[in-house]
């Protein structure tokens, strides 16, 4: 069985869609899983995210463009490089 590694809150948002879709290895769900027992911002924001993809998910008439959604990702990634 191999090490786990160190998540930070950056890498953790780096990885939280794979997170939320289910599409990572065990290993690293496991990892990602214990930075959250730790971090109660990563913890809401995962929250708030997962809690949003369900209400849209539930009245979406049409998927959200690529370009809207890879907009919404950078504006994410950048309020997370400032904090």
């Amino acid at each position: 069985m191999g090490q786990t590694r160190k998540v930070t809150c950056k890498s953790f948002l780096d990885e939280m869609a794979d997170y939320l879709d289910g599409e990572i290895p065990q290993e690293l769900r496991t990892s990602l899983e214990s930075h959250l027992a730790k971090c109660p911002d990563c913890w809401v924001l995962l929250d708030e995210t997962r809690q949003t993809v369900e209400i849209v998910q539930k009245t979406a008439c049409h998927p959200m463009p690529d370009e809207v959604k890879n907009r919404l990702v950078d504006a994410i990634h950048k309020h997370w490089e400032k904090s």
